[in-house]
């Protein structure tokens, strides 16, 4: 008999009465009575089934999904910074220009509205450019999806936050550029007033 309880033949003589591999193939074992086999079978035990109650099923036997790896991929590019600082870098040109516009000779409104809607729509195209740099860039440096440079259309601030969130899937971080486009986007009136005055020479 060996350690684990199963008798197997003896070297000495006959094979003694116990239970056996079944020799007809089966998974379970067969009975030998010392003389023949006999038509008893002990099937494999069956593992447990997994409790439940109702559609929940315990951790310990639901099925591991593997999450995806993170620290393989970019989490920023250069792009994703230039976007984060677009509320300064788009409103301290226009502050620039109006400034000197008016310190030149006081303009009329249609021409200072006129000026600002070409800066904006500038500022805009520069961004959306940025945006597609900033995926490609993500993808090159291993992350296998991106978000859509397209969100970027309903301000920088949202396709940094959808960014942020793709990003975290394949590498650390994300987040910093949200953080700091919402503190360029705290400063940027006092820089875009900075920038005006001293147009006039008053900085």
């Amino acid at each position: 008999m060996s350690g684990d309880g199963t008798q197997h033949p003896s070297i000495a003589g006959g094979i003694p009465a116990g239970w056996y591999p079944d020799p007809a193939g089966g998974d379970g074992k067969r009975w030998w009575d010392g003389a023949a086999w006999t038509h008893n079978v002990q099937e494999p035990e069956v593992a447990p089934a997994a409790p439940s109650f109702g559609n929940y099923v315990s951790a310990e036997f639901r099925p591991s999904i593997p999450l995806p790896t993170a620290e393989v991929g970019t989490g920023y590019t250069r792009s994703s910074w230039w976007i984060a600082g677009s509320p300064i870098w788009v409103t301290a040109p226009q502050a620039a220009v109006l400034g000197i516009l008016d310190s030149l000779a006081p303009a009329p409104i249609p021409t200072i509205v006129l000026g600002v809607s070409l800066f904006t729509i500038l500022g805009w195209l520069i961004t959306v450019r940025l945006a597609f740099a900033d995926r490609a860039g993500l993808i090159r440096g291993g992350n296998n999806s991106a978000a859509s440079p397209w969100w970027v259309l309903l301000t920088p601030i949202v396709y940094l936050v959808m960014r942020a969130r793709e990003v975290q899937l394949y590498a650390t971080g994300g987040w910093a550029s949200v953080m700091w486009w919402c503190i360029a986007a705290f400063l940027a009136p006092g820089v875009a007033l900075l920038v005006f005055f001293g147009a006039y020479g008053l900085v």
